[in-house]
């Protein structure tokens, strides 16, 4: 009796039904989720498009086109200075970057502080020098700068006040 049970068992029949309803969807949608393949020209466009697409964003990605407005500074001025990136650069011949500031002296003895936040460029002081002037270091908060004529600098980083100038010997 139990092998006749066993039997019964095996020999049920099962009938699944999806109580969900049939959702209508376009054709366009059905080709792409069934798997259609694309024709070899429209892959052909879609990956010379996301070839330049990744060229594109990595130029922009590298370019040093948008890293240039600090060293165009024109005008002396507390605040925001917006400054264009096709102006010629004025002959920077050194730059030094100490904590989040940009440390710039110029072929003409001006050395200039600034700090950048996002596209802003703000011009933190500057003090003019002996032309040909050089950057030395920037210790402990102090700029030393070393003059054509043998002379050392010294200038405070936070305000650019002169702290003292030593006779070369």
């Amino acid at each position: 009796m139990h092998e006749l049970e066993h039997e019964e068992a095996l020999e049920a029949e099962f009938e699944i039904t999806n109580l969900d309803p049939q959702k209508k969807s376009s054709p366009a949608l059905n080709s792409w989720l069934q798997g259609q393949r694309l024709s070899f020209w429209t892959r052909l466009c879609m990956t010379i498009f996301t070839i330049l697409g990744v060229a594109l964003f990595s130029w922009h990605l590298l370019s040093p086109l948008h890293l240039t407005g600090a060293s165009h500074l024109d005008k002396a001025s507390h605040g925001a200075i917006f400054t264009p990136s096709h102006q010629a650069p004025s002959g920077y011949l050194q730059l030094l970057v100490v904590q989040k500031v940009i440390y710039l002296i110029d072929q003409n003895g001006l050395v200039k502080a600034i700090w950048t936040r996002h596209k802003y460029v703000y011009l933190l002081w500057q003090h003019s020098v002996a032309p040909s002037s050089r950057f030395l270091r920037v210790d402990h908060q102090v700029i030393y700068l070393a003059a054509p004529d043998g002379r050392l600098i010294a200038l405070r980083a936070s305000d650019g006040a002169v702290l003292w100038i030593k006779r070369g010997t």
